[in-house]
C-alpha cells in the first residue's frame, strides 16, 4: 500500500472521528411548544407569555412561546390542524368542537384534551334605557352590537338570540366589533344594545357604566331552560352595586376559558409541563388580576367540560384530585 493511500485512509478515519464526536456533542433538539392565546389587550396573552417563560426556565428541553390570536374558534382550528400545541378556548366552544355539535355539527374534534381552566367570562347584555329593552325578547327590531364575526363571543350572541327565537334578521341593524368598539358604539348612540363576552369587572364595561351612569342597564338571563339546553354555561349572580349605576341583581351566563391540547402530545410531556407551571405559579400569576384570582390549582378543574389529557389526569391524581368520570379520556378507559 502506497504512502499516499495510507495517508488518505488516516485522514478519512480522523474526519469520521471528528464528525462522530460533533454529533455526540451536539445538544438534543428542543421540543417546540406553541401556546395560542387571545388578543394582546386581555389577560390571556400575558398569561401565556409568562407561562412560556417559566417552561423555558425550568424545562430546558422545551422551546416554548405564546402567540396572540383571535382566540377560541381560531385556536380550536389551529389545534385541530396541528399548528399549535396548546390553546385557550371558551368552554362552550371546546364542548361543541369536541362533540361535533352546533357550529361543528358532524365534525367532532375528538383529539381535543383539556389541561386546566383559566379565567372566568360573562356574556354581558347592556342596553340603552331609552330603547325600552328589559328582556332579550325586546331586542327585536332594535340596533344590536355583537363580537367579531365567527368569534366565540359572536357565536354566543347568536346562541342567546336563538333560544328566544330571534336571529340577526330580526334586528334593525347589526354591527360587529371588539368590546371597546361595542362600548363606544353604545355611547355614541349607534346601537341600542350590545352582547359580548368579557371577564368580570371588564374595563370597557366599567368605562361605559361610569360615563353613561343612569342611562344604561343590564339585562339578565334567568330562564332555567337556557342553562339546561346549554350546560356549559352557569348562571352568575351579580349583586346590586357591583357595577356603578346598576342597583338591581343581574344574572349573566358565565363560562370558563380552558387551556387545551390534543392527543398528539405525550403523557410524559404534559405531566412535566403541568408540574412546572403549577409549582412555579408565583412567577406568572401576577400578570393580570383575573389570572391571579381565577387561575389557581384549586380551581384547575372547575368548568372543565371535555376530557383531560392522560398526562393531566396523572398529575392531578397524584395531588389527590378526584377526577370526574366524564373527564377521563377514552384512551384511559381500556
Amino acid at each position: 500500500m502506497s504512502r499516499k493511500t495510507i495517508l488518505i485512509i488516516v485522514l478519512a478515519i480522523v474526519i469520521i472521528g471528528l464528525v462522530a464526536t460533533a454529533i455526540a456533542l451536539k445538544p438534543p433538539e428542543k421540543k417546540r411548544l406553541i401556546i395560542a392565546t387571545a388578543g394582546t389587550a386581555g389577560s390571556l396573552y400575558p398569561m401565556g407569555v409568562a407561562m412560556a417563560e417559566v417552561i423555558n426556565k425550568y424545562l430546558p428541553e422545551f422551546m416554548a412561546s405564546a402567540e396572540a390570536s383571535a382566540a377560541s374558534v381560531e385556536n380550536i382550528r389551529l389545534l385541530h390542524e396541528g399548528k399549535v400545541d396548546w390553546g385557550i378556548s371558551h368552554a362552550e366552544t371546546a364542548y361543541m368542537a369536541y362533540h361535533g355539535i352546533g357550529d361543528y355539527e358532524g365534525k367532532p374534534h375528538s383529539e381535543l384534551r383539556s389541561l386546566f381552566g383559566t379565567v372566568l367570562g360573562y356574556f354581558y347584555i347592556i342596553v340603552n334605557k331609552e330603547a325600552g329593552i328589559t328582556s332579550i325578547d325586546d331586542l327585536k327590531g332594535k340596533r344590536l352590537g355583537v363580537d367579531r364575526p365567527g368569534s366565540a363571543g359572536e357565536l354566543g350572541a347568536r346562541r342567546i338570540l336563538a333560544y328566544y327565537n330571534l336571529t340577526y334578521d330580526d334586528m334593525a341593524k347589526v354591527i360587529y366589533g371588539g368590546a371597546p368598539d361595542l362600548v363606544q358604539a353604545l355611547m355614541d348612540g349607534k346601537v341600542d344594545a350590545i352582547i359580548f363576552s368579557h371577564p368580570p369587572k371588564s374595563a370597557p364595561v366599567i368605562e361605559l357604566l361610569t360615563k353613561m351612569k343612569g342611562k344604561v342597564d343590564m339585562v339578565s338571563i334567568t330562564d332555567p331552560g337556557f342553562y339546561k339546553k346549554y350546560p356549559f354555561y352557569e348562571m352568575a349572580e351579580i349583586p346590586p352595586g357591583t357595577f356603578e349605576g346598576i342597583d338591581h341583581t343581574v344574572y349573566f351566563p358565565a363560562f370558563r376559558v380552558l387551556m387545551l391540547t390534543t392527543t398528539r402530545m405525550s403523557a410524559d410531556d404534559v405531566y412535566n409541563l403541568l408540574k412546572v407551571i403549577w409549582e412555579h405559579r408565583d412567577e406568572w400569576k401576577s400578570v393580570h388580576a383575573a389570572v391571579e384570582k381565577y387561575v389557581t390549582l384549586e380551581k384547575a378543574l372547575w368548568g372543565v367540560n371535555i376530557p383531560l389529557h392522560p398526562g393531566a389526569v396523572k398529575y392531578y391524581k397524584e395531588l389527590g384530585f378526584k377526577i370526574p368520570e366524564e373527564l377521563i379520556p377514552s384512551e384511559m378507559k381500556g
